[in-house]
């Protein structure tokens, strides 16, 4: 697991800062979906974790595109979402498990 992103800096931080405060507090690591900043194809991806086995799901057309996957018990795993579709990713960030809880 490779966390060379804003967000899990930010995670350090906040517990840091509660910590410091005499208030003693975890990191916890939530979702953490990739953002591709791109004008003409937005793009936020959120992996599957390692070892876990899913099935894919894809719907849309042209540039908006949401595939999912989704364990045996239809639990979120993953996702891949374009275009329009990316408006969907803080409710879909909502049922990824957590990578480091």
């Amino acid at each position: 697991l490779s966390l060379l992103y804003v967000m899990p800096l930010m995670s350090c931080a906040r517990a840091l800062a509660q910590t410091l405060a005499g208030n003693p507090t975890a990191v916890s690591y939530g979702a953490m979906p990739i953002t591709v900043k791109t004008p003409v194809c937005p793009l936020v991806v959120s992996p599957v974790p390692p070892g876990c086995e899913g099935v894919w799901t894809v719907e849309g057309q042209g540039a908006d595109i949401k595939a999912l996957c989704r364990d045996a018990d239809g639990k979120l795993l993953g996702y891949a979402l374009t275009g329009e579709a990316v408006r969907e990713k803080l409710a879909l960030n909502k049922e990824l498990p957590a990578l480091l809880a």
